[in-house]
């Protein structure tokens, strides 16, 4: 147990020191608070979809492709997002947008940021492949469809047909999607060429959760009703739901635990990114994302106990 909790800590509190020092930078204003969107477009269109590409295209077709793992791992993702869309659109009445935000933070949890580094002190990097599996499920499935609802403000505006391509030609979408075609090609990726995408995609977690600092500057970190219900949905409901659709598909151990270690993960920051740059629910989710991040303490060394790591 004391183990598990000094890993977490290991991850957890490098996380907080930059994301204090974004939100320093922005109350003194030493980095002005608007540079917070720029820092979004930046991690969301670069840096972000570098680092899915080499995930990708370093894996093996056969572990990308694991029927059973991928199709239970993946309902366990985009099940929590319906479901939390369900009750932000038709329990709790709000607007499509915000119901579409307010389940991507009650779904989409840390698998980057705090996956690969507690994964990899504890499990050994073999385990980042399941990191891959559900940054692939996000990229391809759950971050199109909550851009086509954040977008629905203009839809009227566009065709279907206007609005799918606008989705699918998003880095964020096509970058894995490249990855599993070199892949499939058995090619192994050049040295220069991994090494490039390793330079601007080591940048992700730092940009990104000093973003999320400057995000904090501007606003006030309140523990609300709603914050509460987005943490109880992603940091308790979403593992024990992912629990259930591995034991009923039958997974086998290693992927099991990895699957139900990630759903266990706090909100990621991109969840705040994304508030950021369409401007829905930035407060609720940067403190549904930090408050959860905390609570990430308590409830990762308790998933980590039953799984026995």
């Amino acid at each position: 147990m004391f183990g598990s909790i000094h890993q977490i800590l290991l991850s957890l509190i490098p996380v907080t020191f930059v994301i204090l020092l974004g939100w320093f930078a922005g109350y003194r204003n030493i980095v002005d608070k608007k540079h917070s969107t720029t820092l979004a477009t930046y991690v969301m269109n670069f840096s972000f979809p570098c680092g899915l590409f080499l995930l990708t295209a370093g894996s093996k077709p056969a572990a990308l492709f694991n029927g059973t793992f991928v199709l239970a791992f993946w309902l366990g993702l985009m099940g929590m997002y319906v479901i939390s869309f369900l009750i932000y659109r038709f329990v709790l009445g709000h607007k499509i947008p915000e119901s579409a935000q307010g389940a991507f933070v009650c779904s989409f949890p840390d698998m980057a940021f705090m996956g690969i580094p507690i994964f990899t002190a504890l499990l050994g990097k073999a385990a980042i492949l399941s990191v891959a599996i559900g940054n692939i499920c996000t990229s391809l499935i759950m971050i199109p469809v909550v851009t086509y609802f954040m977008n629905s403000r203009g839809a009227d505006q566009q065709t279907i047909g206007q609005a799918v391509w606008k989705v699918v030609t998003k880095p964020l979408v096509f970058a894995p999607v490249l990855g599993i075609l070199y892949s499939l090609l058995g090619l192994p990726l050049p040295d220069i060429a991994k090494h490039s995408f390793e330079l601007i995609s080591n940048s992700t977690s730092g940009a990104s959760l000093f973003a999320l600092g400057l995000i904090m500057s501007s606003f006030r970190i309140k523990f609300t009703r709603l914050v509460g219900l987005n943490i109880l949905l992603k940091n308790v409901a979403h593992p024990a739901m992912m629990m259930g659709l591995l034991l009923a598909f039958g997974v086998p151990g290693a992927f099991a635990r990895e699957a139900f270690l990630l759903c266990a993960m706090p909100t990621a920051t991109m969840t705040t990114m994304f508030a950021l740059k369409y401007d829905t629910l930035q407060e609720e989710s940067t403190s549904s994302t930090i408050l959860g991040t905390i609570l990430s303490f308590l409830t990762l060394s308790i998933c980590m106990m039953l799984v026995g790591v």
